[in-house]
């Protein structure tokens, strides 16, 4: 006889046995017939039987102060970056360039706005050609001017008593 041979009678026989030891169905009474596991079930592994940090030391060590503090110190600056953060939404960016079209429309500046044409841009917010650079808007600065003229004045008075 074959091995082949041999090794499939094996597996027909024990697959008769395991079928024979199943509980059996019927309709008076159900009878449990002991199942055959072949080692006796699977053992319980020592570290299951172990108590939890049992040997292991109780107090902080020198490490964990450390790792605890760069985990907060991490968390707050992650939380500042995410709350300042510029808002890049497509709603901000398109309110942004509408109040800018009509800005320039109040001026003076834009006729007709043209589509595909972006007017929120640092060349139509400031005036880069301006005479003074210290003043980019071309603002008028007469309250510097009114405060000289009326310290020039107290001066003269003073200067006449």
């Amino acid at each position: 006889m074959s091995l082949v041979a041999s090794l499939a009678r094996r597996c027909t026989v024990r697959a008769a046995s395991n079928a024979r030891s199943l509980p059996a169905k019927s309709s008076s009474s159900a009878t449990a017939v002991q199942r055959r596991f072949m080692g006796g079930g699977q053992p319980i592994s020592r570290s299951m039987e172990a108590e939890l940090w049992q040997g292991h030391p109780k107090e902080p060590e020198g490490w964990e102060t450390t790792i605890y503090l760069t985990y907060a110190a991490s968390a707050v600056i992650l939380t500042f970056a995410l709350g300042f953060a510029p808002d890049t939404s497509i709603k901000t960016w398109a309110s942004s360039e509408a109040q800018a079209r009509l800005t320039l429309q109040a001026e003076g500046k834009l006729d007709k706005p043209v589509f595909g044409v972006h007017y929120d841009t640092p060349e139509n917010k400031f005036d880069f050609e301006s005479v003074n650079p210290d003043n980019p808007f071309n603002e008028d600065d007469d309250d510097d001017d009114d405060d000289d003229e009326e310290e020039e004045e107290e001066e003269e008075e003073e200067d006449d008593e």
